[in-house]
């Protein structure tokens, strides 16, 4: 039988107010519910809205006008048919957009891109018991007290419904209920509202339930309906970063267990050996007086009461006084030497002009040497500053495939037998560079791309020989050979400082801080314009070999590299260089500023040239091509326009610009087999010394035409004399008279 369901408007007031209506409103609603269904049962069509229901159809199956609110809009049948799309995101309209981050990799601070769009709108947290625990029984306990409140309400109500019943079905065999009574009772219920038959039944049959099978279920107090939308998914994308990736090598190896034992065995019987050789010289030195001490017993020269003379001898004779004795046997030795150095002068000068034949000669004096270093070659050549017979020579090689062991040696004029100094070193030296104000300390350069200091002053040939100042892979050092170091004026904090220059592109300068050395880079020798044109080429490097700091201006200096460029840059811009110049189709090995001139300096390369520049002029000056690779180059302290050169035929060449501006003065040969590789001029003697492959440095004395200004050498005219001759080789512009590059 098919019931007839009215739907009302009031369907969420009944089912909130439902817990608070009495007993006797839940009976109302049930024999109402009931008499609906019998009027449904019956077959009647009743129209709650009228006596016969229309024109046969049920008024709510009928259509019905909407009912217009008083402010609505007028709108056209265009306005009407326009669609307004709305779109609704996931994003979270009070989540902020401006936060930012400290990016580490970058130094900056970044926004971030994602934020995070979630937003709580209701939290709860569950409470799950087992139904064995005891608080699982307590609850149901709690449930069934509840329950079995309302049972003499339950019955009562049975009993109503049962009257109500049979007056329903004795009113549905006679005739029908009018319609005026259904809607006076559903009047009486007032604004509580009125249930649907299944929540009605629900409510009235739940209190019989009570005594018997398992507790009522607790339902659920929310209108509970579930909905789905889609949210907007986020484009992903992906971010690559692609680094340069390390140089690598191929290395490979046979390693067998035979391999690693003998390895281990040469290792320990090379600690042993080191270890018996410190114990054998320390027990020489007790052994010698012990020995003579005894013999002089044996011989009866002495008494066990009266000491020996030569014990006596002994402690008064110290080493200071055995060197000047030394000195005074080598001069006797070397006596024609050293009156030749005093007093020789080529009686030949007086007749003849040194462009002429036999117009100009060397005089060899010393050469200096010592036995351990024979093979080696002579890296670098310096007079110490204040001391002008003491000469500093370093020892090393420039072949890649000889590297070894190398040293630091001090010799005099007063004693060419033997160094006054000797200090061994691990790695082969590059560059040795005394500082002018303490003379004492030297900075040298090696091989091996470490830089170290040494002090001279220390008494004791075992602690002299170790530096007190050294880089090394930790505290860091080049990657390539260090080929020249130069001190500089102390910094702000009175501490002293030196610069290197490598082949790593690199030119570091170093700080003396108490027994450790701190670096930093001052500039990298890179062609940075061709990376800011082009993005995808990388700069152009550039190895450093040599050099030069200005005289007058220390702030400003000449680096010279392996391809042949020369960069004069400044310590007070270390972005770029100021200017670079296309000097030598190869490597330049030498660098030097005019000792009178701030302007002008000189450069040598392995291209066969010399070329003299001015620094604000972008091409040579004057040019020669001694048909040999040039090892080096020097200025002569007496006279602006007089320069030497060595080549590695062994040649000597000597070039005065005030006599002639395209071939050399003086041109002679020191050695028949080997290579020429350094020149330095004596600031006090006319003297210049060379050094060779051969680990020899020979001293020469120069004839009176190649030093004609030696005494006399006045700095302005050496200047104004410079000057003529480099106004005289620049091309003049014909309508100004000025030159056509740079000033001067």
């Amino acid at each position: 039988m098919a019931s007839l369901k009215i739907p009302s408007g009031n369907k969420m007031a009944s089912r909130t107010n439902l817990g608070t209506r009495s007993s006797k409103s839940l009976l109302a609603a049930a024999s109402l519910i009931r008499s609906r269904s019998r009027i449904g049962a019956g077959g009647s069509r009743v129209g709650f809205g009228g006596a016969n229901g229309g024109d046969g159809e049920e008024e709510w199956l009928q259509a019905r006008e909407p009912v217009k609110p008083d402010d609505q809009l007028e709108l056209s049948e265009e306005e009407l048919k326009v669609e307004h799309t709305r779109i609704l995101r996931g994003n979270n309209p009070h989540a902020p957009d401006n936060i930012v981050r400290f990016s580490f990799k970058e130094s900056e601070y970044k926004a971030i891109a994602q934020v995070e769009q979630l937003a709580m709108h209701f939290k709860m947290d569950g409470n799950m018991i087992h139904e064995d625990s005891d608080e699982a029984r307590r609850q149901r306990a709690r449930d069934n007290v509840r329950s079995r409140k309302p049972v003499t309400t339950a019955t009562t109500t049975t009993e109503t419904e049962e009257g109500e019943n049979g007056e329903g079905e004795g009113g549905e065999d006679g005739a029908e209920v009018p319609d005026e009574g259904v809607e006076g009772e559903e009047t009486a219920e007032g604004d509580e509202g009125t249930a649907t038959e299944a929540e009605a039944e629900e409510e009235v049959e739940a209190p019989k339930a009570v005594g018997a099978g398992p507790p009522k279920k607790l339902r659920n107090q929310f209108n509970f309906s579930e909905r789905a939308s889609q949210t907007f998914n986020y484009t992903t994308k992906e971010r690559g970063v692609s680094t340069v990736p390390p140089p690598r090598s191929t290395f490979s190896a046979l390693v067998t267990q035979g391999i690693i034992f003998d390895a281990y065995t040469a290792n320990e019987a090379r600690k042993a050996s080191l270890k018996e050789k410190s114990q054998s010289d320390g027990k020489k030195a007790k052994t010698k007086t012990t020995t003579a001490y005894e013999s002089s017993r044996t011989t009866g020269a002495a008494t066990d009461s009266e000491p020996s003379i030569w014990a006596a001898a002994a402690k008064v004779v110290t080493l200071p006084e055995v060197k000047k004795v030394e000195r005074m046997v080598l001069q006797n030795v070397f006596d024609e030497v050293h009156l030749d150095f005093k007093y020789y002068e080529n009686g030949a000068d007086q007749y003849k002009t040194v462009t002429e034949e036999g117009g100009s000669s060397v005089l060899p004096l010393w050469k200096f040497f010592t036995p351990e270093y024979k093979r080696h070659t002579v890296t670098c050549v310096s007079f110490i500053p204040g001391s002008p017979d003491l000469i500093v020579v370093g020892f090393g090689s420039y072949d890649y495939l000889k590297q070894g062991s190398g040293a630091v040696a001090c010799f005099s004029f007063k004693n060419p037998a033997t160094p006054e100094f000797l200090i061994p070193t691990n790695s082969g030296v590059t560059s040795v560079d005394p500082m002018e104000d303490k003379p004492h300390l030297i900075c040298v350069g090696f091989y091996d791309g470490s830089v170290a200091v040494y002090n001279l002053a220390i008494p004791d040939e075992i602690s002299r020989a170790v530096p007190t100042h050294k880089s090394t892979a930790l505290t860091g050092k080049h990657t390539d050979p260090v080929w020249q170091v130069k001190w500089q004026p102390d910094d702000v904090d009175k501490r002293h400082n030196f610069l290197s220059v490598s082949a790593d592109s690199l030119v570091r300068g170093w700080i003396m801080v108490k027994n450790e050395l701190h670096y930093r880079d001052l500039i990298y020798l890179e062609d940075a314009e061709v990376a800011a044109d082009d993005e995808d080429m990388e700069a152009t490097k550039y190895a450093g070999l040599c050099f030069a700091f200005n005289p007058k201006q220390d702030h400003l200096y000449l680096v010279g590299t392996e391809e042949g460029r020369i960069m004069k840059c400044s310590k007070a811009y270390n972005a770029r260089f100021l200017t670079t110049y296309e000097a030598h189709g190869m490597a330049v090995y030498g660098l030097e500023w005019n000792r009178f001139h701030d302007g002008v300096f000189v450069s040598c390369s392995a291209d066969w040239s010399v070329k003299v520049w001015d620094h604000q002029y972008p091409l040579p000056l004057f040019e020669f091509d001694l048909g040999s690779a040039v090892g080096d180059v020097s200025w002569a302290p007496y006279s602006s326009t007089l320069f030497a050169a060595v080549t590695a035929d062994g040649f000597l060449h000597i070039v005065d610009l005030a006599i002639s501006k395209t071939e050399p003065v003086h041109v002679s040969q020191i050695i028949k087999k080997g290579k020429l590789t350094h020149v330095a001029f004596n600031s006090v003697y006319p003297v210049i010394v060379l050094g060779d492959d051969r680990g020899n440095v020979t001293s020469f004395k120069l004839s009176p035409n190649l030093r004609k200004s030696f005494d006399k050498a006045e700095p302005e005219a050496e200047v104004e004399k410079l000057e003529k001759l480099l106004e005289s080789m620049k091309e003049l512009d014909i309508q100004t008279g000025k030159p056509l590059y740079g000033s001067t």
